[in-house]
């Protein structure tokens, strides 16, 4: 004789189901929020190290300025300091160092008004730019 389960144990294997399921995906949501987290932190402190590089050559633009004419600075732009690499542009029409990082942007404003544009990017070795104030005139090489 066979039996057959009754409505109710029916209905309640049915409840604890629909019970287990919710629980996984409480629980596979709180891992998916956790791991995306992570990855913002990580992304944020990437722009970070970019900022900062955007900060100093700011300061050596500013100091190469008030410094006067003839004076010049040779800045490194370490080896692999975002990855991926970022993009740096000192921008004569804003009068700012703009860094570049995973499509975002920051810009940090300079004192001088003549500035010549300039456009590179960090890159996996060290890179070294000299900054020249040529009677008034900002030039980078």
């Amino acid at each position: 004789m066979v039996k057959k389960l009754g409505l109710d144990k029916k209905g309640q294997a049915s409840a604890e189901l629909i019970f287990i399921t919710f629980i996984f995906l409480i629980v596979i949501g709180g891992i998916l929020t956790l791991i995306n987290s992570e990855m913002n932190q990580t992304q944020t402190g990437e722009l970070g190290k970019a900022r900062a590089l955007g900060e100093k050559l700011a300061g050596a633009i500013n100091a190469v300025n008030v410094a006067g004419s003839g004076y010049s600075v040779n800045f490194t732009i370490p080896a692999n300091v975002t990855n991926p690499a970022s993009v740096i542009v000192v921008n004569s029409t804003t009068q700012s160092v703009d860094m570049i990082y995973n499509g975002n942007k920051v810009s940090i404003k300079v004192i001088p008004k003549n500035l010549a544009t300039f456009t590179t990017t960090s890159t996996t070795t060290d890179k070294i730019i000299n900054i020249k104030n040529q009677d008034g005139n900002i030039v980078f090489s």
